[in-house]
């Protein structure tokens, strides 16, 4: 199966943007930061959120094109900065840094019939400005000035302005900043390459230097027929320095297994990641281990887990598809991880990145949700579950999670995390309050009247406090599985013995799929449906706002039609 490229994203309108999101190991490290990026001839700066998303500005398909693969080149360019540890660069390294752009603003100037009109435009563009806030209030010419260029934004202001009035007016870190130092960032990121606070302060004002040395040399050109260039005849030549390392520590210095790194990675997610994902990772992990002959996983390339992910699909006889979704996903979480600042930057690259097997082409023989003689057989073995003395959480739980699952649409596991103060009267409204979910997001959905017909509000009254479905035992000392979970399997195991299920079909997952297709029948909208469920949010921005109000949620509710058991 081929990967998706990134391509143009193109709106209702018909403009083009770039909609590119941050590598997962990236995410911490690059929210907040802006990167600058070639569009349309400019130079476009945006601020980094979980994705990068501007304006291609056009609605051509073909220029669209064309524009993008320039700012993802450059794009891609700055991830791999962010990749690389902080160098700290000598004076030399950053005269010469900054004379790059010197050169190619020279070369420019040569090349550009129309540059010199340019510049003519611009500065009369910036007697404007400068004009503008003398007519309104600014009695002093040289405040104006300085107000004109740093509106601007432009550092060609802030160039017209230092020759003015001399190299003083700069000096200021923050004006230098504001005007060279996203062009520094970028320009550093162009080399893939971090720099300290203290390089980067360095050469936003060499840059300051240098526009103004080239502001001379465009003047020059424009008023006599002087090509000379003495700065660019002694500016050092740029030669990238060699990457380096950190410091190397006595875990740098001894082997370490996957397995090792799997257990960091465990102790370091334990707060952050549910316990199933941290054990679900485990069998893939051990595997890898097991592959390479607990050799350092620092040595592992991407050829290696090549092999070995076909390992597991020649030998160990599992489906290509679900090596793919488990086994490669759980290996790149973990390699990228050891590539951030979290993981101790202990690789400079992910070798599972972009690696995934080629899978036959699945024929869908059914839907996953339920036909109505499986509702209708799963609900009526609930009704008759019989009640235990000795276990009689476990017995509710086979009498009432189906049939929650079947009027919420919720996940079984949610399910089996309610407690008894969890099923509420608010208002008139009586609600259920899933407190843990699979988003980490709680939420709270009425009750639908045939739970209540059903008798579920008969049994939460004589309830005992305490989880409604599990805790009739302790858990086990050192078990790996919440109880939830297990008694999550548990009731898929039980459904599968009273009611035979086709392939493909979810004993509990396969009410979530037939409740969003039976509110879509019922023209209950998809916000409403999503809310009711916890589907995460679609691309519409402003659905993360949304937050359907109880009494909204009701009515839709209360529209969700029975299920008719026979």
């Amino acid at each position: 199966m081929a990967l998706a490229m990134p391509r143009p994203f193109a709106t209702k309108s018909g403009s083009y943007y770039l909609n590119v999101r941050v590598p997962n190991e990236l995410r911490e490290v690059a929210r907040g930061r802006a990167v600058t990026l070639p569009i349309a001839g400019e130079s476009v700066t945006v601020t980094i959120s979980d994705k990068v998303y501007v304006s291609l500005r056009t609605k051509s398909a073909r220029e669209a094109k064309e524009r993008f693969q320039a700012a993802l080149g450059r794009l891609l360019a700055y991830w791999d900065s962010l990749r690389t540890p902080e160098q700290t660069l000598t004076p030399l390294q950053v005269k010469a840094l900054a004379g790059e752009t010197y050169r190619k603003a020279v070369e420019r100037l040569d090349a550009d019939f129309d540059f010199n009109d340019r510049i003519e435009a611009f500065v009369q563009e910036y007697r404007d400005a400068t004009q503008w806030h003398l007519d309104n209030g600014v009695d002093d010419p040289k405040v104006a000035e300085r107000m004109a260029s740093i509106e601007m934004q432009d550092p060609l202001a802030l160039h017209a302005y230092a020759l003015r009035h001399g190299d003083g007016v700069l000096n200021r870190d923050e004006i230098v900043d504001a005007a060279f130092g996203g062009e520094a960032r970028q320009l550093v990121a162009d080399n893939q390459m971090q720099i300290d606070q203290k390089s980067l302060a360095r050469l936003s004002k060499e840059l300051v230097k240098i526009g103004e040395a080239f502001s001379e040399l465009a003047i020059r050109r424009l008023s006599s027929a002087d090509h000379s260039d003495d700065i660019g005849k002694h500016l050092p030549a740029w030669t990238p320095p060699a990457p380096t390392t950190a410091a190397t520590s006595k875990a740098d210095r001894e082997p370490e297994s996957v397995s090792d790194l799997y257990k960091r990675w465990c102790e370091y997610q334990t707060d952050k990641k549910a316990a199933s994902t941290l054990r679900r990772y485990g069998p893939s992990l051990e595997s890898l281990d097991r592959f390479w002959k607990g050799k350092d996983w620092r040595l592992v390339s991407g050829d290696d887990i090549w092999d070995w992910a076909n390992h597991r699909k020649d030998v160990d006889k599992i489906d290509p598809r679900t090596i793919n979704r488990n086994d490669l996903v759980a290996v790149s979480s973990i390699f990228s991880w050891a590539t951030t600042r979290q993981g101790g930057r202990r690789r400079s690259d992910n070798p599972a990145r972009d690696i995934k097997l080629d899978v036959d082409r699945k024929t869908t023989t059914r839907e996953k949700h339920f036909e109505d003689h499986e509702v209708s057989a799963i609900l009526m073995a609930a009704r008759n579950a019989k009640p235990s003395r000795r276990y009689p959480r476990a017995s509710a739980s086979r009498r009432w999670a189906p049939w929650i699952c079947a009027y919420t649409g919720a996940r079984i596991q949610e399910v089996c995390w309610l407690s008894r103060h969890d099923i509420r009267q608010e208002g008139e409204i009586w609600v259920i309050h899933f407190p843990k979910t699979k988003t980490n997001v709680a939420r709270k959905v009425p009750m639908h009247p045939a739970l209540v017909e059903e008798g579920l509000l008969a049994f939460w009254e004589k309830a005992p406090a305490g989880f409604l479905f599990v805790g009739d035992v302790p858990q086990k000392e050192g078990a790996t599985r919440s109880q939830q979970e297990q008694r999550a399997s548990e009731l898929a195991e039980w459904v599968q013995e009273q009611v035979k299920l086709e392939d493909g079909v979810s004993p509990n997952h396969g009410w979530r799929h037939l409740f969003v297709t039976r509110a879509e029948e019922a023209n209950i909208s998809k916000r409403f449906s999503n809310a009711i469920t916890g589907h995460n949010h679609g691309k519409d921005v402003s659905d993360g706002y949304f937050r359907g109000r109880m009494s909204a949620l009701k009515v839709r509710m209360d529209r969700y039609p029975r299920y008719v058991i026979e």
